[in-house]
């Protein structure tokens, strides 16, 4: 169970996470917090380790999330994200793909954000 502090911005389909550079559609953070994790429900098989860039206001945060090779066709998974990562009021927050996926594929997103 989460605790109450937590609230979940939908962060769209990310379309072709095999290409490196491909990015997510931005969502505007409503409240400050921390991001605790990204879900993602991807719908093919994770052929390789799979890395994304946490963009903040258009800028790499330096922080990556991580989906694991051999992720299944049509599952939820959080992607590892370490400790999480600060955010503000109004920052514009998606993934960038750095492209290790090699079959084409699409995925959801839901980031998790503790007050």
């Amino acid at each position: 169970m989460r605790t109450l502090n937590d609230y979940f911005l939908n962060g769209g389909n990310m379309t072709a996470i095999q290409t490196a550079d491909n990015a997510s559609p931005v969502v505007v953070v409503p409240d400050a917090g921390r991001i605790k994790a990204i879900v993602m429900n991807v719908h093919t098989v994770i052929d390789a380790n799979t890395t994304f860039d946490i963009m903040i206001n258009g800028a790499d945060s330096g922080s990556d999330a991580t989906l694991s090779n051999g992720t299944a066709d049509e599952s939820g998974v959080e992607l590892y994200i370490g400790d999480g990562l600060d955010v503000a009021l109004g920052d514009a927050i998606n993934i960038k793909s750095n492209g290790e996926q090699t079959a084409a594929t699409t995925a959801d997103l839901t980031y998790v954000i503790r007050r």
